[in-house]
Protein backbone atom coordinates (compact mmCIF):
# COMPACT_ATOMS: atom_id res chain seq x y z
CA UNK A 1 0.00 0.00 0.00
CA UNK A 2 1.53 3.53 -0.81
CA UNK A 3 1.99 5.90 1.84
CA UNK A 4 0.55 9.06 1.68
CA UNK A 5 2.36 12.43 0.47
CA UNK A 6 3.62 14.97 3.27
CA UNK A 7 3.38 18.49 0.82
CA UNK A 8 5.27 21.04 2.13
CA UNK A 9 4.63 24.79 1.30
CA UNK A 10 7.01 28.00 1.82
CA UNK A 11 6.85 31.32 2.16
CA UNK A 12 9.86 33.08 1.87
CA UNK A 13 12.68 32.19 -0.16
CA UNK A 14 15.87 33.39 1.80
CA UNK A 15 16.76 30.81 5.23
CA UNK A 16 14.22 28.28 3.40
CA UNK A 17 16.36 28.20 0.89
CA UNK A 18 19.78 27.23 2.87
CA UNK A 19 18.03 25.02 5.27
CA UNK A 20 14.41 24.28 5.22
CA UNK A 21 13.71 23.01 1.84
CA UNK A 22 17.25 20.90 1.39
CA UNK A 23 15.84 19.08 4.59
CA UNK A 24 12.69 18.31 3.48
CA UNK A 25 13.79 17.15 0.15
CA UNK A 26 15.86 14.59 2.03
CA UNK A 27 12.90 13.08 3.40
CA UNK A 28 10.81 9.73 2.06
CA UNK A 29 7.52 10.43 0.87
CA UNK A 30 7.85 14.13 1.15
CA UNK A 31 6.65 16.99 -1.63
CA UNK A 32 8.01 20.40 -1.92
CA UNK A 33 4.54 21.58 -3.30
CA UNK A 34 4.58 25.64 -3.49
CA UNK A 35 6.46 28.74 -2.77
CA UNK A 36 5.14 32.30 -2.48
CA UNK A 37 8.08 34.94 -2.83
CA UNK A 38 7.21 38.54 -4.00
CA UNK A 39 10.21 39.11 -5.99
CA UNK A 40 9.68 36.75 -9.05
CA UNK A 41 13.73 36.47 -9.63
CA UNK A 42 13.71 34.94 -6.12
CA UNK A 43 10.83 32.90 -6.63
CA UNK A 44 11.63 31.03 -10.09
CA UNK A 45 15.15 30.19 -8.24
CA UNK A 46 13.29 28.20 -5.45
CA UNK A 47 11.33 26.77 -8.09
CA UNK A 48 14.31 25.34 -9.95
CA UNK A 49 16.30 24.48 -7.74
CA UNK A 50 14.00 22.37 -5.85
CA UNK A 51 11.38 21.26 -8.26
CA UNK A 52 8.19 23.22 -7.57
CA UNK A 53 6.01 22.93 -10.04
CA UNK A 54 3.71 26.15 -8.26
CA UNK A 55 4.81 29.53 -7.50
CA UNK A 56 3.17 32.47 -6.07
CA UNK A 57 4.04 36.20 -5.95
CA UNK A 58 1.04 36.49 -3.02
CA UNK A 59 1.22 33.86 -0.26
CA UNK A 60 -2.61 33.95 0.08
CA UNK A 61 -3.37 32.32 -3.09
CA UNK A 62 -0.73 29.62 -2.34
CA UNK A 63 -2.86 28.56 0.86
CA UNK A 64 -5.81 27.34 -1.95
CA UNK A 65 -2.75 24.64 -2.45
CA UNK A 66 -3.66 20.92 -0.72
CA UNK A 67 -0.82 21.05 1.63
CA UNK A 68 -0.02 19.67 4.86
CA UNK A 69 2.49 21.78 6.31
CA UNK A 70 3.79 25.76 5.44
CA UNK A 71 7.12 27.03 6.69
CA UNK A 72 6.95 30.66 7.27
CA UNK A 73 10.32 32.33 6.70
CA UNK A 74 9.59 35.60 6.01
CA UNK A 75 11.03 38.97 8.35
CA UNK A 76 9.19 38.98 11.93
CA UNK A 77 6.76 41.79 11.16
CA UNK A 78 5.35 39.71 8.45
CA UNK A 79 4.82 36.55 10.61
CA UNK A 80 1.53 37.25 12.15
CA UNK A 81 -0.50 37.81 9.61
CA UNK A 82 0.75 35.07 7.41
CA UNK A 83 0.84 32.29 10.53
CA UNK A 84 -2.71 33.32 11.36
CA UNK A 85 -4.19 32.94 7.56
CA UNK A 86 -1.90 29.34 7.64
CA UNK A 87 -3.99 27.77 10.36
CA UNK A 88 -7.09 29.36 9.73
CA UNK A 89 -6.73 27.66 6.66
CA UNK A 90 -6.50 24.63 8.07
CA UNK A 91 -2.90 23.81 7.41
CA UNK A 92 -0.35 23.01 9.98
CA UNK A 93 2.35 25.69 10.43
CA UNK A 94 6.10 26.09 11.18
CA UNK A 95 7.04 29.79 11.93
CA UNK A 96 10.54 30.94 11.70
CA UNK A 97 12.10 33.12 14.38
CA UNK A 98 12.26 35.74 15.73
CA UNK A 99 8.41 34.04 16.52
CA UNK A 100 7.06 37.97 16.52
CA UNK A 101 7.35 41.68 17.00
CA UNK A 102 5.86 41.87 20.65
CA UNK A 103 4.33 40.14 23.19
CA UNK A 104 0.73 41.29 22.42
CA UNK A 105 1.81 39.82 18.78
CA UNK A 106 2.39 36.59 20.16
CA UNK A 107 -0.29 36.06 22.29
CA UNK A 108 -2.84 36.67 19.42
CA UNK A 109 -0.95 33.85 17.60
CA UNK A 110 -1.13 31.37 20.62
CA UNK A 111 -4.96 31.84 20.88
CA UNK A 112 -5.26 31.64 16.81
CA UNK A 113 -3.08 28.34 16.85
CA UNK A 114 -5.21 26.96 20.51
CA UNK A 115 -8.08 26.68 18.02
CA UNK A 116 -6.52 25.45 14.91
CA UNK A 117 -6.79 21.88 13.45
CA UNK A 118 -3.08 22.08 12.24
CA UNK A 119 -0.17 21.99 14.71
CA UNK A 120 1.73 25.39 15.18
CA UNK A 121 5.70 25.22 15.85
CA UNK A 122 8.50 27.86 15.95
CA UNK A 123 11.89 26.42 14.25
CA UNK A 124 13.88 26.39 17.16
CA UNK A 125 15.56 23.43 15.84
CA UNK A 126 18.86 23.12 18.05
CA UNK A 127 16.47 20.83 20.22
CA UNK A 128 16.16 18.55 17.85
CA UNK A 129 20.80 18.16 17.18
CA UNK A 130 21.50 15.01 18.51
CA UNK A 131 24.47 17.21 20.60
CA UNK A 132 21.39 18.63 22.31
CA UNK A 133 19.40 15.67 22.90
CA UNK A 134 22.74 14.13 24.89
CA UNK A 135 23.15 17.04 26.85
CA UNK A 136 19.14 17.11 28.33
CA UNK A 137 20.23 13.35 28.29
CA UNK A 138 23.23 14.48 30.54
CA UNK A 139 21.64 17.03 32.87
CA UNK A 140 18.61 15.03 33.02
CA UNK A 141 19.98 12.25 34.77
CA UNK A 142 22.93 13.99 36.70
CA UNK A 143 25.89 12.80 34.82
CA UNK A 144 27.01 16.33 35.02
CA UNK A 145 26.06 17.22 38.91
CA UNK A 146 24.11 20.84 40.07
CA UNK A 147 24.12 23.08 37.43
CA UNK A 148 26.64 25.65 38.49
CA UNK A 149 25.77 27.90 35.61
CA UNK A 150 25.41 28.80 31.66
CA UNK A 151 27.62 30.55 29.32
CA UNK A 152 26.96 30.51 25.98
CA UNK A 153 29.27 32.50 23.37
CA UNK A 154 28.46 33.36 19.71
CA UNK A 155 30.89 35.60 17.61
CA UNK A 156 29.33 35.70 13.78
CA UNK A 157 31.00 37.99 11.06
CA UNK A 158 27.74 38.38 9.22
CA UNK A 159 27.49 42.06 9.63
CA UNK A 160 31.13 43.11 10.44
CA UNK A 161 31.03 45.25 6.68
CA UNK A 162 29.95 48.74 6.75
CA UNK A 163 29.10 48.75 3.16
CA UNK A 164 26.90 45.86 3.56
CA UNK A 165 23.27 47.39 2.45
CA UNK A 166 20.31 48.62 5.23
CA UNK A 167 17.48 45.96 5.50
CA UNK A 168 14.51 44.97 7.38
CA UNK A 169 16.96 43.36 9.88
CA UNK A 170 18.60 46.91 10.66
CA UNK A 171 15.33 48.12 12.13
CA UNK A 172 13.96 47.35 15.32
CA UNK A 173 10.47 48.18 14.74
CA UNK A 174 10.50 45.43 11.70
CA UNK A 175 12.03 42.80 14.35
CA UNK A 176 15.38 42.76 13.00
CA UNK A 177 18.83 42.55 15.74
CA UNK A 178 20.92 40.21 16.96
CA UNK A 179 18.90 39.73 20.29
CA UNK A 180 15.59 38.42 18.26
CA UNK A 181 17.76 36.54 15.59
CA UNK A 182 19.80 34.95 18.06
CA UNK A 183 19.13 35.48 21.27
CA UNK A 184 15.89 34.04 21.02
CA UNK A 185 17.96 30.77 19.91
CA UNK A 186 19.88 30.48 23.28
CA UNK A 187 16.67 31.74 25.70
CA UNK A 188 14.85 28.29 23.77
CA UNK A 189 18.40 26.63 24.94
CA UNK A 190 18.38 27.45 28.20
CA UNK A 191 14.59 26.42 28.90
CA UNK A 192 14.98 23.36 27.06
CA UNK A 193 17.81 22.16 29.02
CA UNK A 194 17.75 24.04 32.10
CA UNK A 195 13.93 25.19 32.69
CA UNK A 196 12.66 28.50 33.30
CA UNK A 197 14.13 32.40 33.76
CA UNK A 198 13.15 34.74 36.46
CA UNK A 199 14.84 37.70 36.02
CA UNK A 200 17.24 39.15 32.92
CA UNK A 201 19.81 41.97 32.77
CA UNK A 202 20.94 42.57 29.43
CA UNK A 203 22.66 45.73 27.46
CA UNK A 204 22.43 46.18 23.59
CA UNK A 205 24.60 47.88 21.36
CA UNK A 206 24.87 48.80 17.76
CA UNK A 207 28.41 49.24 16.06
CA UNK A 208 27.78 50.48 12.72
CA UNK A 209 24.85 53.08 13.30
CA UNK A 210 24.18 53.60 9.70
CA UNK A 211 24.17 50.90 6.50
CA UNK A 212 24.07 52.20 2.82
CA UNK A 213 20.30 52.07 1.20
CA UNK A 214 19.59 50.80 -2.45
CA UNK A 215 21.01 54.47 -3.46
CA UNK A 216 23.84 54.28 -1.03
CA UNK A 217 22.87 56.67 1.07
CA UNK A 218 23.87 56.45 4.74
CA UNK A 219 20.33 54.84 6.48
CA UNK A 220 20.55 54.80 10.42
CA UNK A 221 20.31 51.45 11.65
CA UNK A 222 17.95 51.15 14.99
CA UNK A 223 18.51 47.59 15.84
CA UNK A 224 21.14 45.87 17.76
CA UNK A 225 24.09 43.98 16.36
CA UNK A 226 25.77 42.68 19.66
CA UNK A 227 24.57 42.74 23.16
CA UNK A 228 25.23 40.84 26.56
CA UNK A 229 22.90 39.29 28.67
CA UNK A 230 22.84 38.12 32.14
CA UNK A 231 19.56 35.63 33.14
CA UNK A 232 19.01 33.51 36.15
CA UNK A 233 17.23 30.39 36.22
CA UNK A 234 13.68 30.57 38.45
CA UNK A 235 11.81 27.63 40.38
CA UNK A 236 10.52 26.16 37.35
CA UNK A 237 14.44 25.05 36.43
CA UNK A 238 17.28 22.38 37.39
CA UNK A 239 19.44 25.45 38.58
CA UNK A 240 17.06 27.90 40.93
CA UNK A 241 18.85 30.63 41.26
CA UNK A 242 22.11 29.93 38.76
CA UNK A 243 22.73 32.41 35.98
CA UNK A 244 23.11 31.97 32.36
CA UNK A 245 25.57 34.58 30.91
CA UNK A 246 25.10 35.05 26.96
CA UNK A 247 27.76 37.17 24.70
CA UNK A 248 26.72 37.76 21.00
CA UNK A 249 27.99 39.83 18.34
CA UNK A 250 27.22 39.85 14.96
CA UNK A 251 30.19 42.63 14.25
CA UNK A 252 33.41 40.52 14.99
CA UNK A 253 35.88 39.21 12.91
CA UNK A 254 35.70 35.26 12.90
CA UNK A 255 33.21 32.64 13.50
CA UNK A 256 33.00 31.09 17.01
CA UNK A 257 30.20 29.43 18.66
CA UNK A 258 30.34 28.05 22.44
CA UNK A 259 27.23 26.68 24.41
CA UNK A 260 28.61 24.93 28.09
CA UNK A 261 26.61 24.16 31.06
CA UNK A 262 29.07 23.86 34.17
CA UNK A 263 27.97 21.46 36.40
CA UNK A 264 29.39 20.17 39.91
CA UNK A 265 30.90 17.47 38.21
CA UNK A 266 31.04 17.88 34.56
CA UNK A 267 31.10 20.78 32.38
CA UNK A 268 29.82 20.01 28.77
CA UNK A 269 30.47 22.12 25.43
CA UNK A 270 27.92 22.43 22.28
CA UNK A 271 30.70 24.04 19.61
CA UNK A 272 29.74 25.35 16.33
CA UNK A 273 30.79 22.02 14.08
CA UNK A 274 27.79 20.44 15.91
CA UNK A 275 30.64 18.47 18.49
CA UNK A 276 29.88 17.68 22.22
CA UNK A 277 32.65 17.83 24.46
CA UNK A 278 32.81 17.03 27.82
CA UNK A 279 35.52 17.91 30.96
CA UNK A 280 35.46 15.92 34.41
CA UNK A 281 35.94 18.91 37.39
CA UNK A 282 38.20 16.34 39.15
CA UNK A 283 40.39 16.32 35.91
CA UNK A 284 41.11 19.99 36.19
CA UNK A 285 44.46 21.24 37.55
CA UNK A 286 44.74 22.88 41.10
CA UNK A 287 46.08 26.52 41.13
CA UNK A 288 45.69 28.85 38.43
CA UNK A 289 48.10 28.33 35.77
CA UNK A 290 46.77 29.20 32.26
CA UNK A 291 49.50 27.17 30.86
CA UNK A 292 47.62 23.55 30.77
CA UNK A 293 44.93 23.35 28.02
CA UNK A 294 41.32 21.41 29.52
CA UNK A 295 41.59 18.25 29.00
CA UNK A 296 38.26 17.95 26.62
CA UNK A 297 36.79 14.83 25.76
CA UNK A 298 34.76 13.93 22.55
CA UNK A 299 31.09 12.49 23.32
CA UNK A 300 29.20 10.93 20.30
CA UNK A 301 25.37 11.17 21.09
CA UNK A 302 23.52 7.96 20.42
CA UNK A 303 21.05 7.77 17.51
CA UNK A 304 18.23 5.85 16.56
CA UNK A 305 18.74 3.62 13.24
CA UNK A 306 16.65 5.94 11.11
CA UNK A 307 18.59 9.14 12.74
CA UNK A 308 21.73 7.40 11.46
CA UNK A 309 20.35 7.05 8.38
CA UNK A 310 19.46 11.04 8.41
CA UNK A 311 22.76 12.18 9.48
CA UNK A 312 24.52 9.87 6.80
CA UNK A 313 22.22 11.75 4.07
CA UNK A 314 23.31 15.50 5.89
CA UNK A 315 26.30 14.70 5.61
CA UNK A 316 26.22 14.25 1.60
CA UNK A 317 23.92 17.35 1.39
CA UNK A 318 24.74 21.10 1.65
CA UNK A 319 23.59 20.92 4.80
CA UNK A 320 26.28 20.37 6.62
CA UNK A 321 28.55 23.49 5.37
CA UNK A 322 25.95 25.25 6.68
CA UNK A 323 26.21 24.57 10.60
CA UNK A 324 24.64 23.51 13.13
CA UNK A 325 21.29 25.60 12.27
CA UNK A 326 20.74 23.89 9.26
CA UNK A 327 21.93 20.57 10.46
CA UNK A 328 19.12 21.02 13.34
CA UNK A 329 16.82 21.71 11.37
CA UNK A 330 17.12 18.30 9.44
CA UNK A 331 16.53 16.58 12.44
CA UNK A 332 13.69 18.76 13.21
CA UNK A 333 11.76 17.88 9.54
CA UNK A 334 12.47 14.41 10.20
CA UNK A 335 10.50 14.40 13.38
CA UNK A 336 7.98 16.89 11.84
CA UNK A 337 7.01 14.46 8.96
CA UNK A 338 6.66 11.73 11.35
CA UNK A 339 4.45 13.66 13.30
CA UNK A 340 2.02 14.56 10.02
CA UNK A 341 2.40 10.68 8.88
CA UNK A 342 0.50 9.40 12.17
CA UNK A 343 -1.46 12.76 12.16
CA UNK A 344 -0.32 13.33 15.57
CA UNK A 345 -0.31 17.48 16.85
CA UNK A 346 3.37 18.06 16.59
CA UNK A 347 6.40 16.17 17.48
CA UNK A 348 7.55 15.86 21.07
CA UNK A 349 9.49 18.25 22.88
CA UNK A 350 9.09 20.75 19.03
CA UNK A 351 8.87 24.18 20.78
CA UNK A 352 5.23 25.13 20.05
CA UNK A 353 3.78 29.06 20.32
CA UNK A 354 3.19 29.08 23.89
CA UNK A 355 6.93 28.11 24.28
CA UNK A 356 7.25 31.12 21.64
CA UNK A 357 4.88 33.76 24.04
CA UNK A 358 7.61 32.88 26.53
CA UNK A 359 10.91 33.50 24.98
CA UNK A 360 8.93 36.69 23.90
CA UNK A 361 8.41 37.97 27.69
CA UNK A 362 12.15 37.39 28.36
CA UNK A 363 13.26 39.48 24.66
CA UNK A 364 10.80 41.98 26.21
CA UNK A 365 12.21 42.10 29.81
CA UNK A 366 15.74 41.80 28.26
CA UNK A 367 14.94 45.31 26.19
CA UNK A 368 13.81 46.59 29.08
CA UNK A 369 16.43 46.14 30.84
CA UNK A 370 18.36 48.05 28.58
CA UNK A 371 16.72 51.18 28.31
CA UNK A 372 16.05 51.08 32.31
CA UNK A 373 19.51 49.68 32.67
CA UNK A 374 18.34 47.12 35.62
CA UNK A 375 17.51 43.82 36.64
CA UNK A 376 13.87 42.72 35.03
CA UNK A 377 11.73 40.49 36.54
CA UNK A 378 9.93 38.16 33.92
Amino acid sequence: MAQDIIKIGFIGSGWARVAQAPAFSLMENVELSAVASPTAEHRQKFMKMFDISKGFADWQEMLHCNLDLVCVTTPTYLHREMVTGVLQSGKSVLCEKPFALNFADAADMVDVASKAPGFALIDHQLRFHPAVRCMKQMIDGGEIGKVYEVRAVVNLASRNRPDMPWSWWCDAEKGGGALGAIGSHLIDMNRFLIGEISKVSCTLATSIPFRPDKAGKPCAVTSDDHFAMMMKFGPSSVALGSSSLMHVTTVGAYTWFSFEVVGSLKTIRLDGAGRLWEVANDEAKVGRSLIDAPRWKLIEPMLSWDELVLQEKIRQSSLAVHGIFAVGFAFLAHRIVKALKNKEKGPHDAAGFPDGLMIQKVLQAARKSDKLQRWIKI
